[in-house]
């Protein structure tokens, strides 16, 4: 689950260690082991809460199994805070040694000369056929080179429904722009929520923008304005947000804002809402955190968003998180192992088959994912670069930037004043020139 960046408050109350057992261990640095294996002490910062963090867990186990002189530390942190949390450490001299992040947080630190370099192990992959030069774009957040490791993929823009309420309101799986609008307003017409929002978490409505703006303005504007090659008063990204305006006015429940993400998911799975907007991860929360008895493909399902405008080239919404490493660690040789590991197809396969999750590694085979919904979603990820992608607007963005999105969507949704968002964003916004 995505959360998002406030200000740093009542951290050390919200730090929780947690370690994975190893055999090893020894002081940060070489340690103790045989020559040429790689020991000592990693710590590691991730933000997995819940079933998610039991699958990182299980990750990392296999790191450890295989690398039994290295004793891992993982340190879970709230999201929000883990932007203020690794600056300070950055600051104070003690990163980390590895780290989760996107990549507003990679660049901010990579620019500071702040992260270990993944050239070489980005050009293996490449090679290998294991990723693309379009996640290599996305794990170098911008900058020259690349810094982190992809390691968990999302897919976005996933409308979630449960069938027997379809089928009980004699509505089809909608195809086209127009299907969904008519689903929606059939629901509102018998008194049922057309979908679940979450907005009091924030991060829900920035979900809907991301497909919005890739049906309405398409993938080349999207990735511009990300790239702040255009502006926030552009006319298609300002006729893409008019869109949203429109659909939340229209179809957004009146306590979207007062309604948190996990309300809003389990509403929607015990049918209070028709569907619900979000990442291919609802297949792993939604029985986790509503009903375990929920099974994937039978009583949840999803279809992708149709695009607003049928005429714009086709594009997938993506996010995803990235693993970076401290420049200063002490401990460089296993640093960089974890972290090759994080980005491999074997690691990735332990989490993939818990469900609720996309491998970005492009070796991982689609047999690993516990079921139908799960392949699904996995076969959207834009994995071979043929398919046009936009990442996440605000992660790409990152920053003040990004909160202030945030902020704006919410008033967006207040007052549906899409002239006031759009002037918000350009004060704030002053990347481009």
């Amino acid at each position: 689950m995505r959360r998002r960046q406030t200000r740093l408050a009542v951290l050390g109350a919200a730090l929780v260690m947690l370690v994975a057992a190893g055999c090893g261990g020894g002081d940060s640095g070489k340690g103790s082991g045989a020559e040429g294996e790689i020991a000592g002490d990693l710590r590691v910062v991730h933000n997995w809460t819940g079933p998610e963090a039991e699958a990182f867990q299980a990750v990392i186990a296999g790191f450890q199994t295989a690398n039994p002189a290295v004793t891992v530390k993982l340190e879970q942190v709230p999201f929000e805070q883990t932007q203020s949390l690794l600056t300070q450490q950055f600051v104070q001299g003690g990163a980390p040694d590895v780290a989760v992040g996107l990549p507003g947080i990679v660049r901010n630190f990579a620019q500071q000369d702040l992260l270990l370099e993944l050239d070489d192990t980005w050009k293996a992959w490449i090679d290998g056929g294991e990723y693309t030069e379009s996640m290599r774009d996305i794990a170098s957040a911008g900058t020259d080179h690349a810094y982190a490791v992809y390691f968990k993929g999302n897919v976005n823009g996933l409308i979630w429904y449960t069938p027997a309420k379809l089928k009980e309101m004699g509505i089809a799986v909608p195809k086209t722009w127009a299907d969904f609008t008519s689903a929606m307003d059939k629901a509102a017409a018998a008194g049922l929520a057309p979908v679940a929002v979450g907005g009091k978490d924030g991060w829900p409505l920035t979900q809907w923008a991301d497909p919005i703006i890739l049906g309405v303005a398409g993938p080349e504007k999207f990735n511009q304005l990300a790239r702040a090659e255009i502006k926030w008063n552009d006319p298609a990204i300002v006729k893409a947000f008019e869109t949203y305006a429109k659909v939340a006015k229209t179809y957004f429940p009146k306590n979207a804002l007062g309604t948190a993400f996990v309300d809003a998911t389990c509403a929607r799975a015990s049918g209070k809402a028709l569907f619900q907007n979000q990442g291919a991860f609802i297949s792993l929360i939604t029985p986790a955190e509503c009903d375990k008895t929920l099974v994937p493909g039978k009583d949840f399902n999803f279809f992708k968003m149709p695009q607003p405008d049928a005429s714009v080239a086709p594009a997938q919404a993506v996010s995803g998180d990235l693993f970076f490493g401290a420049a200063e660690t002490k401990n460089e040789s296993a640093a960089r192992a974890l972290l090759e590991y994080l980005g491999s197809a074997k690691a990735q396969s332990i989490w993939a088959e818990r469900g609720g999750y996309i491998a970005p590694n492009a070796k991982v085979s689609p047999d690993v994912y516990p079921n139908d919904v799960d392949r699904a979603a996995a076969a959207l990820w834009p994995a071979s670069g043929k398919t046009a992608a936009g990442y996440d607007l605000d992660d790409w963005i990152g920053g003040e930037v990004q909160a202030k999105y945030t902020q704006g969507l919410q008033q967006l949704i207040r007052d549906y004043d899409v002239n006031a968002f759009i002037a918000t964003m350009m004060d704030v916004d002053k990347r481009s020139k």
